[in-house]
């Protein structure tokens, strides 16, 4: 396989955007008077806002508790589900979460089936087994057919 200039151009021209957008997030981190307030505004913002707080965050989630309730809402959506993920799990590594498991809970309330799912999917995601089992052992006793499924899915011998 040949390599092509051309292609090399187009690969320095990416590392080079790499590199100052790394700058620029340590700059924002470091500099910024009201970094948690910009951040929550953008979490509510543009998807392209949107997008940029949730990965500033997985990077440097010092501000994840300060916005966690809505991480946890944009866990729930099919486009930022993942990304969502991405940007709890540091903080819940490190032990600055200590609310998201009554949080997780409480939203079982008034949770449908597709909820319950992307809430297991976040516990598992952040290894928050405990939790986990919690909602697994909620999800047995549901009257819904669909949310019991859930519970089959995320019981421990399938994990």
């Amino acid at each position: 396989m040949t390599e092509q200039p051309e292609d090399q151009q187009l690969w320095a021209a990416l590392v080079a955007a790499e590199r100052e957008r790394a700058h620029r997030r340590a700059e924002f981190y470091q500099h910024a008077k009201s970094r948690t307030a910009i951040i929550a505004q953008a979490l509510n913002g543009s998807r392209w806002d949107q997008g940029v707080a949730l990965e500033f965050l997985a990077v440097l989630p010092d501000d994840v508790p300060a916005v966690l309730d809505r991480l946890i809402e944009l866990s729930l959506s099919h486009g930022w589900a993942l990304a969502a993920r991405q940007a709890i799990a540091p903080a819940w590594r490190t032990g600055r979460l200590g609310d998201l498991p009554q949080k997780v809970m409480a939203l079982l309330d008034h949770a449908d089936e597709d909820e319950y799912r992307r809430l297991a999917e976040l516990l598992d995601h952040i290894q928050a087994r405990d939790v986990l089992r919690e909602l697994v052992n909620r999800a047995k006793t549901s009257a819904d057919p669909d949310i019991r499924e859930v519970a089959e899915d995320f019981a421990e011998p399938n994990r």
